[in-house]
């Protein structure tokens, strides 16, 4: 089967899906994040890359500690993945800045004396501000446009397909499994800001849906080869992304065939080929990456031994999973369903292969046992357990039979993930590292009047000059018009 065979059903069920996909779109563009050090790293590679031709961001370190120095010059220390995707459109907004005569992205010093000289960014001091400008801002915008918003949408379609199939068809358990990822777990808040968490996440499940999905025996070399592209890019997005993607691989041989899974892997090798290129240029070898020269002497020393990675620790593992501070079924607790019903679909995987839930519980259990054994398990300045985003949309492969068990507590515990969502959006995803991200961080942020500060979280209801929470009162309108296309197609 084909690729666009597989899409078959998207266009089948056009009616409902397309208000849907364009009210989740216009939700995620809605809010606009604030500048922040893993947003700003990734944008200073790509500014680097359209603007200079290099990998080199020394013209730009100074807006992110989140930085690699070597051999005299800073680089960003991410995985490129996203800002190699994100140079397409900044290459637009910068032709069209530059063709316009607008202003670039730039930033200034705010010092804390009023009174005192403005000193160069390099050069501020404790209390001095960052100010960054429209440009730059925007800039961030359009970056996470396209490697946080369409692809979080692009992966609610693939939870829809993978979860049609496990349906047998039935639409409606399928849209609202699809609804509950979207929008009342931690992909919502990570749609709407600049990071490669949502990007490696729609890419590692677009290349399940494809192994997943295709009859089995007979998987196409163009499918294979696409597939492999998938998981290519999901490794130079988030390093983490390898043992997903040599499980998908496994998968594929099992379903397709040892020569359908050679084919997948030349698929990937391009993107391996680029990334040890990117490496060697930036960091002097292809297996060294931005980790190997991490400039600040906190990070650095965290990281100095395997990445940082040890053994999962017990206690974290139980934050990540119900702490208030980072917990993810304390933040989206639909998805405790979601966990027990994916061990059950082992016994009844519905029209899935079992062999693809097997693979599904054991990429969320390596993300959820990666995580707990890193020094800095928490994320930093996170709303949630961040590096656990890239495997929620296999984790929903076990919303149905959560559904099916309790649908009334589905829905509530879908409701109370939305608001968390919600709230974290609108405040934007860095939260603090101490205290409820809820309630002492999202909440505040998004009734007062600190939203609406310049240079902090907003959106579009602020811009308009709705305050506070009724900023939010906007997004009720696109809903209604998809809840209203939905019940015509009925």
């Amino acid at each position: 089967m084909s690729p666009p065979a597989l899409l078959a059903p998207l266009h089948e069920h056009r009616a409902r899906l397309l208000p849907v996909g364009l009210a989740l779109t216009l939700t995620y563009a809605y809010f606009v994040g604030e500048p922040a050090w893993n947003q700003n790293s990734r944008l200073a590679l790509t500014r680097a890359m359209v603007e200079q031709h290099t990998t080199i961001i020394d013209d730009y370190h100074v807006t992110t500690g989140d930085k690699s120095y070597r051999d005299g010059h800073f680089y960003c220390d991410k995985a490129p993945g996203a800002s190699w995707v994100a140079a397409v459109p900044y290459a637009a907004f910068h032709a069209l800045r530059r063709l316009t005569g607008g202003e670039l992205p730039e930033v200034h010093v705010r010092p804390l004396d009023p009174e005192a000289p403005t000193p160069e960014p390099e050069d501020r001091g404790p209390g001095d501000v960052l100010v960054y400008n429209l440009a730059h801002r925007v800039a961030l915008y359009l970056c996470g446009l396209f490697t946080g918003v369409l692809p979080t949408v692009a992966a609610a379609a693939a939870v829809f397909l993978l979860v049609l199939r496990q349906a047998m068809g039935r639409v409606g358990p399928a849209l609202l499994v699809t609804m509950a990822f979207a929008l009342a777990t931690p992909a919502f808040p990570y749609a709407t800001v600049f990071y490669g968490h949502p990007l490696c996440g729609a890419l590692l499940l677009w290349a399940f849906a494809l192994v997943v999905l295709t009859p089995a025996g007979e998987g196409r070399r163009g499918g294979a080869l696409l597939t492999g592209t998938l998981l290519g890019a999901a490794v130079a997005t988030e390093y983490p992304a390898a043992v997903p993607t040599v499980l998908i691989v496994i998968l594929a041989a099992l379903r397709h065939g040892p020569r359908h899974a050679a084919w997948v892997i030349a698929g990937g090798v391009p993107w391996a080929l680029a990334l040890a290129a990117y490496h060697t240029a930036a960091f002097g070898h292809p297996l060294r990456t931005g980790y190997d020269f991490v400039y600040r002497e906190e990070f650095a020393e965290g990281m100095r031994v395997r990445y940082g990675i040890g053994w999962p620790q017990a206690d974290a593992l139980w934050a990540l999973l119900w702490g208030s501070y980072r917990g993810l079924l304390y933040l989206s607790p639909v998805l405790l369903l979601a966990g027990w019903g994916l061990v059950a679909a082992l016994r009844d995987p519905g029209g899935l292969p079992r062999a693809s839930i097997v693979v599904a519980i054991l990429v969320v259990a390596y993300y959820l046992l990666l995580n707990a054994g890193y020094y800095m398990w928490d994320g930093g300045a996170a709303f949630g357990p961040r590096h656990l985003v890239p495997m929620l949309g296999l984790l929903v492969l076990g919303a149905l039979p959560g559904h099916r068990a309790a649908p009334t507590l589905f829905m509530v515990l879908a409701a109370v993930g939305a608001l968390h969502m919600l709230l974290g959006a609108a405040a934007t995803p860095e939260a603090s590292q101490f205290g409820n991200p809820v309630w002492e961080y999202a909440w505040p942020r998004a009734r007062g009047a600190e939203a609406a500060v310049p240079g902090r979280a907003t959106n579009l209801g602020l811009l308009l000059g709705l305050p506070g929470l009724l900023s939010l009162l906007p997004l009720a309108a696109p809903w209604l018009w998809a809840s209203t296309a939905i019940r015509s197609d009925r």
